[in-house]
């Protein structure tokens, strides 16, 4: 098992194992779009190429995912691999997803229709000044500009129940209901001032690999609201793209969000006991040498 923050490397690492006895299983809720690649730096068809990649590219820009829908999929990917005798690597940014696949869901109420639909009719803003006011705990555990989740998580505060105090349901996840065997758990825990030269960096390819014609895109096929489009740096590509920001203010902003969100990627993975903090190199040897 992997993890690391935005930018940290971890496709190129994984990218190098061997194919005959690894597959991926990736946890990042953007890079599981498809016509948006650029943007979320998904794994580029060269590296499935050398070694398979899972829950990558999979749903189109319009269909909205949940972490119960994300788990019932990595356990249909977890069993595919298992079925050809490879060891699945579990890689992950979205730190929420792969809790909710090793450990289980929180067990929320039912949400009404109509109050699915008042959530539905609020910005993103709005969203955030609701829980700021019902349950600002749980602003402090939900990904800066995860609207989708701010959204759930009102949700579950106007069905009576706090959302920052749902408890897991212990034995639900993937370590005991499939047995899992972790044979590795790490973090790559970069040098801050080199993740965030990484980060610049990525930035910089992201604007000169053409973020803002995919946002276009995207946006013309599929309504600049789509779920797809609510991914990190998109809302700076659509201003590029429309004339109201300069490149320099765009390249900017984009490095900027991803820095902040790398911050609380580090915060959330450096919480995880199970996780061993790393370097690349070092976790890099440690996964080649797995016996499965």
């Amino acid at each position: 098992m992997l993890t690391a923050p935005t930018g940290a490397g971890k496709t190129a690492l994984v990218s190098e194992l061997d194919p005959s006895r690894f597959e991926i299983i990736s946890f990042d809720s953007r890079q599981i779009y498809q016509e948006l690649s650029i943007g979320t730096a998904a794994p580029s068809p060269q590296d499935c190429e050398k070694i398979p990649h899972h829950m990558v590219s999979l749903l189109p820009p319009s269909e909205s995912i949940h972490a119960g829908k994300y788990v019932q999929l990595a356990e249909e990917a977890l069993e595919q691999i298992f079925a050809r005798g490879k060891v699945p690597v579990l890689t992950a940014g979205t730190g929420f997803y792969l809790n909710a696949f090793l450990y289980g869901m929180f067990p929320v109420p039912k949400i009404t229709e109509e109050v699915k639909l008042k959530v539905e009719s609020l910005s993103m803003e709005e969203r955030i000044q609701e829980l700021q006011k019902l349950d600002p705990a749980a602003l402090q555990k939900i990904f800066p500009n995860d609207n989708y989740r701010y959204g759930r998580a009102l949700e579950v505060n106007w069905m009576g129940a706090r959302w920052s105090e749902l408890k897991v349901e212990e034995g639900a996840g993937a370590l005991i209901s499939k047995n899992l065997n972790i044979l590795g758990a790490y973090f790559l825990d970069f040098d801050r001032k080199e993740l965030y030269e990484r980060i610049d960096s990525r930035a910089r390819k992201m604007i000169e690999f053409g973020m803002g014609e995919e946002a276009k895109r995207v946006a013309d096929k599929y309504g600049e609201d789509c779920p797809g489009l609510q991914s990190l740096g998109y809302n700076f590509a659509l201003e590029n793209i429309k004339g109201t920001s300069n490149l320099e203010t765009f390249f900017g902003n984009l490095s900027q969000s991803h820095r902040n969100y790398a911050k609380r990627q580090i915060t959330w993975f450096r919480k995880q006991k199970i996780l061993e903090p790393i370097h690349p190199k070092e976790a890099y040897k440690k996964i080649k040498n797995i016996n499965g």
